[in-house]
């Protein structure tokens, strides 16, 4: 319930507001200018003070583009910033996709930036329906607003911002801690494939058969089974066994190669996208990166499924048990889920690699290999100056690596998790503490606006102020005022 002397309105009734629009960029000459013009993504609750483009005056008399004072409130109608809001720091323009929301004598620009960002939730809900969500400038418009007295509002802003401000120091701190755990996992990794993790477990061993031997041998044996699949006529057979490998020093018992033909790897290529009437209910299950998003295993609950037809176009991608899961591209990549407990037939879309051990690795410690800096060294070093990250085949193919012997791979592994299970308990207790940190951000403002936040003390204090008097009392003296 709110206070006695507030009251809500629509804020097309309290406020003004007007969106932006774009001059045609078939006049280059329109984008030289120094009127800085904001574009939706430029929002992200902050105080814009220059731009990414800049437009002419020129420009703003041939469009619907419009200069807006300094102080102006800004939010995204649209994209994928919808809701998120700024303030003008300096006179702008802005394109069709931002609102201009103008300060007047009814509501302070703080106490309405609050109000909205508590409220964007319920904005972006009003907007769905559509290909995009969409907050129309008729939404905003009869988005209902509370008004309180002027000092009231002063108030539960300024006692906002120092909750915030307090919130924020604990917030800033868990993410340092989160951030240092990431530091020490990727030193953990980077030591564990440096032969660093296992040196004692090394020195106590004497019946480890060394890399060399070990690929020596399967070398052989696969170039036997090639050699008599040929003179038996099997067709598309692929020479799987000229990989090569050396020697290292240090650790002795390992040996140097490259990825390519020591596991196996591939992905959905000239395959034609599913409509939407091509998902089914049942049958084989359909992977996409949302299934990564759950710790080391893949999370088959957000699997969509496809007919048994399209599951067999593509047998090269049909998952098997232990099957390695990594994103190739976009916001996800890097991502990556060892495949355990497969529940049914299964394959992947064209954003995910399927990685098989063979008979070279265990799975384990190729999850670990892709999930330590080895993967950032393929990924960033060859994406570099690229608009859109991509990770390629043949650059893991060719990643050269140290190969340590199957014993002690299971020995790294155990290493490995023996350290990140306490790292990773850490993780997610700061995980939980972030969510509790945001949740509190929304109490704080449901109690603000629910006028809850002050207490008795500090609202007597406000009623002591020159300008203080009823909202409602507000409203209908500056409607008087417009009037006259």
């Amino acid at each position: 319930m709110m206070r006695e002397d507030w009251v809500e309105v629509e804020l097309g009734k309290a406020l003004k507001t007007t969106s932006g629009g774009t001059p045609s960029r078939r006049k280059p000459e329109y984008y030289i200018g120094s009127i800085p013009w904001v574009k939706s993504g430029e929002l992200n609750y902050n105080t814009i003070l220059e731009t990414d483009e800049y437009i002419s005056e020129e420009a703003v008399k041939n469009s619907s583009a419009k200069i807006f004072p300094k102080g102006t409130l800004l939010i995204a109608l649209y994209g994928a910033t919808i809701g998120k809001l700024a303030f003008l720091g300096v006179g702008a323009a802005t394109n069709q996709a931002v609102c201009g929301i103008f300060q007047n004598e009814v509501l302070e620009s703080r106490f309405l930036y609050y109000y909205l960002f508590h409220n964007r939730r319920k904005l972006i809900e009003q907007g769905a329906g559509g290909a995009q969500p969409n907050i129309s400038q008729t939404i905003l418009k009869i988005l209902p607003v509370v008004v309180a007295p002027l000092p009231e509002q002063r108030a539960i802003v300024a006692r906002i911002e120092q909750f915030f401000s307090e919130l924020d120091n604990g917030i800033a701190s868990l993410k340092s801690a989160r951030a240092k755990l990431e530091i020490y996992r990727q030193a953990v990794l980077k030591k564990a494939f440096e032969g660093e993790l296992t040196k004692e477990w090394r020195e106590k061993q004497t019946d480890v058969q060394p890399s060399i031997e070990a690929l020596d041998s399967i070398a052989r044996n696969r170039k036997k089974r090639y050699l008599e699949g040929k003179r038996v006529g099997v067709k598309k057979l692929k020479k799987d066994y000229d990989f090569e490998f050396t020697p290292v020093e240090e650790p002795s018992s390992w040996a140097k190669g490259k990825l390519d033909k020591l596991i196996y790897i591939a992905a959905r290529i000239g395959w034609r996208g599913l409509k939407k009437d091509e998902y089914t209910k049942e049958g084989p299950l359909f992977l996409s990166v949302y299934s990564l998003n759950h710790g080391k295993f893949v999370d088959f609950r957000e699997a969509f499924h496809i007919s048994e037809e399209r599951y067999i176009e593509s047998p090269e991608i049909q998952l098997q048990e232990g099957d390695i899961l990594l994103c190739k591209d976009g916001a996800g990549i890097g991502k990556i889920g060892i495949i355990k407990d497969l529940p049914s037939e299964a394959t992947v879309n064209s954003s995910l690699l399927v990685i098989r051990s063979l008979e070279v690795f265990i799975q384990e410690f190729l999850y670990y290999l892709f999930s330590g800096p080895n993967l950032q060294r393929i990924v960033f070093e060859r994406i570099t100056g690229s608009a859109t990250p991509h990770l390629f085949q043949n650059d893991i193919r060719k990643f050269e690596l140290l190969i340590p012997p199957i014993q002690e791979q299971k020995q790294i592994v155990q290493e490995i998790e023996s350290r990140l299970s306490v790292c990773d308990k850490l993780a997610e207790s700061i995980d939980q503490s972030l969510e509790k940190a945001e949740a509190l951000r929304q109490s704080i403002l449901k109690k603000a606006f629910s006028g809850k936040l002050l207490t008795e003390i500090e609202l007597e204090a406000c009623r002591q102020k020159p300008d203080w008097e009823p909202a409602e009392s507000l409203l209908d003296r500056i409607k008087k005022e417009k009037t006259k």
